[in-house]
């Protein structure tokens, strides 16, 4: 789902405007096809999206018009050559695979393309949030069935596992956190119902009142009230990497 105000958070502190030169990836286009919250200009002008949906695809192209380019790809198998990718957000778009080595396999990838200096944000599906954990262990039929998940959701991390996923990729994670606090479901009938009602200044209001709940991010107990893990990561520089090798 959503979450445009939380990213623009995460994308101010994890990828600042002096990131790099280049090209930004946004690897999903949920909001820009479906919502009137549009991430991926956070992002610079020219940046990709990309999603696994060519019916997605076409509907953010259609909605964000020139100024950006759009691809249908695979996160485990991303379209794009080594180090080309100067800013990535991956916002909840790994862990909806049925495979649990899937996840790992788009962090490689996610590594991979992204540039020497460059900068990611990640966010996960936070297992150590009560009703997060709840959904995943309860049978993903019967929740499609009543509509309470209209997606598959797959193997995720918690924020100890994938700091160490993130490091092994060679990546320099700079924040770990929880964002999302605002109740998920509650939430999301109420957008839906403030949209029925064409009613813009009812949307900006709920907006405002679901920003306080990211006051709990800096909590003690955010990993229980924070829907996803949220990290921000670095991929070294050659000549980090050479003056961390003389230094060893």
């Amino acid at each position: 789902g959503s979450f445009r105000g939380g990213y623009a958070g995460l994308l101010a502190r994890g990828i600042p405007p002096t990131a790099g030169a280049g090209p930004g990836l946004k690897t999903d286009l949920f909001e820009e096809a479906v919502s009137p919250q549009h991430v991926l200009p956070e992002l610079g002008a020219g940046s990709l999206g990309l999603d696994y949906s060519p019916v997605v695809v076409r509907g953010a192209r259609a909605r964000l018009g020139a100024g950006y380019r759009f691809v249908v790809g695979d996160l485990r198998q991303i379209p794009l050559r080594g180090d080309s990718v100067a800013r990535i957000l991956a916002g909840s778009s790994l862990d909806h695979f049925a495979h649990p080595g899937d996840l790992d396999t788009g962090l490689a990838e996610i590594a991979r393309i992204l540039a020497p200096g460059g900068v990611v944000v990640v966010t996960l599906d936070n297992p150590r949030n009560p009703l997060v954990w709840l959904r995943n262990h309860l049978p993903y039929a019967w929740l499609h069935h009543i509509g309470l998940v209209p997606y598959y959701v797959g193997h995720t991390y918690g924020p100890r596992e994938a700091r160490a996923r993130l490091e092994t990729l060679g990546l320099r994670v700079t924040e770990v956190t929880a964002v999302a606090h605002v109740p998920r479901a509650p939430a999301i009938w109420l957008a839906a119902a403030a949209g029925r009602l064409a009613r813009p200044e009812r949307a900006a209001g709920l907006a405002r009142a679901f920003s306080r709940f990211e006051a709990l991010e800096s909590w003690p107990t955010r990993y229980w009230t924070g829907y996803y893990v949220a990290l921000a990561a670095r991929k070294p520089a050659p000549d980090a990497l050479t003056r961390r090798e003389d230094a060893g």
